[in-house]
């Protein structure tokens, strides 16, 4: 699916360099509560990664003659001292863990590497004291973007998004893959363009109408 993404500017003022977004407006906004502790977990498992990128790898940028960068987290998304040691996996899982603890929710960080079997997450919830567990797997999640003008750049995403309960075994398992064109704005960095993408996309996933029917009580 092909989508138009026009970033909302923030008020900041320009100085010789833009303030980086705050972690705050860089984390997931979900639309609804939830009463029971839950787990987040972001699993990388794109093929770019087992083709050889590293896990930290985010996209290309096209700089000075239309060279294209390998861009990483540390490098451009890092505005967190601890971001720097952060694989995107990482980096998505605290937007998440962090925006939803900020609107009331009991989150915690699972930190997985691979997607457990429906043992395994029933052992996981009960040793993490949960009775729930939201899943990312990401199966791509990538960005090309050109530094020499502001216009737009593409946002690819693929991924499948697994609710767990504790009593009640797997109660969602679905996939949303999309492009989306996103609008730069002059008064951005890139690096900002690209963190309200994220959280454009983080918001769209944790609030899809099934993941919020498993696990909200509204």
């Amino acid at each position: 699916m092909l989508k138009k993404l026009i970033l909302l500017t923030f008020p900041f003022v320009l100085t010789a360099c833009v303030t980086p977004v705050a972690l705050e407006e860089q984390s997931a906004k979900p639309e609804y509560q939830v009463r029971e502790p839950v787990l987040i977990s972001v699993i990388d498992q794109r093929q770019r990664v087992k083709d050889g990128k590293a896990e930290t790898y985010v996209g290309k940028a096209h700089a000075s003659f239309g060279i294209p960068v390998d861009w990483h987290v540390k490098q451009v998304l890092a505005t967190e001292p601890e971001d720097k040691q952060r694989t995107l996996a990482q980096f998505l899982e605290h937007r998440l863990v962090t925006g939803l603890n900020n609107t009331g929710w009991s989150a915690k960080a699972a930190d997985l590497k691979q997607l457990p079997d429906s043992e395994q997450v029933q052992d996981l919830l009960l040793e993490r004291d949960a009775t729930k567990m939201i899943t990312l797997v990401l199966n791509e999640w990538y960005f090309s973007i050109n530094l020499n003008w502001v216009s737009a750049f593409n946002f690819d995403t693929d991924t499948n998004i697994l609710v767990y309960d504790l009593a009640r075994g797997q109660l969602v398992s679905k996939n949303i893959k999309e492009r989306d064109v996103v609008d730069e704005q002059a008064s951005q960095s890139p690096q900002n363009n690209v963190l309200l993408a994220y959280k454009a996309q983080l918001d769209q996933l944790i609030n899809d109408p099934e993941v919020r029917q498993a696990v909200s009580y509204d």
